[in-house]
């Protein structure tokens, strides 16, 4: 694991606003090509601003920033889910910080708070054209459990794998 990777809480609404930002720019440089450039603002609009995020937060979620060496190189947010797994909602790692291990080492520690919470793994959701996540999911021992497809309004639709890595 690489030990310059930290995962920081994120709990004030400042920070909460410069994540924002931050998400859009991981998203606008990603996403596009994925699920178009329509759908990536319909989600940023619904799922990352700062009124949303706040809202997240709310429920139980919580946001992390991924810091290498007090740099923002990612984000992160988790939830504790009905079963026996820790939900990870959000896993984002910026375009500079890709390739470098910071993803494979930032689940680690993802992993290490299932485990905390006696919890036997984590699960995530993933678009089924993320070829690059896909991949480095499996990489990491996550497993396909299931295939699902998701109305979030407007017109779109979540059309996403569940992968699930148990401990």
């Amino acid at each position: 694991m690489n030990p310059s990777v930290a995962l920081v809480l994120i709990e004030s609404r400042a920070e909460v606003a410069q994540l924002e930002l931050f998400a859009a720019e991981i998203w606008r440089e990603h996403y596009p090509s994925i699920i178009g450039a329509a759908k990536v603002e319909y989600m940023l609009q619904k799922f990352q601003t700062t009124e949303a995020l706040m809202a997240q937060i709310k429920e139980g979620m919580q946001l992390f920033w991924i810091d290498v060496k007090g740099e923002h190189a990612g984000y992160a947010a988790i939830k504790r889910q009905e079963n026996t797994y820790l939900f990870v909602s959000k896993f984002y790692v910026h375009k500079r910080f890709r390739g470098k291990g910071i993803g494979k080492s930032a689940m680690k520690l993802l992993s290490s708070k299932a485990a905390e919470m006696h919890l036997d793994g984590l699960e995530l959701t993933v678009n089924k054209n993320n070829d690059s996540a896909i991949s480095f999911y499996e990489a990491l021992g996550f497993e396909n459990i299931l295939s699902q497809k998701v109305d979030i309004g407007g017109g779109f639709y979540m059309d996403d794998y569940v992968m699930r890595l148990t401990r």
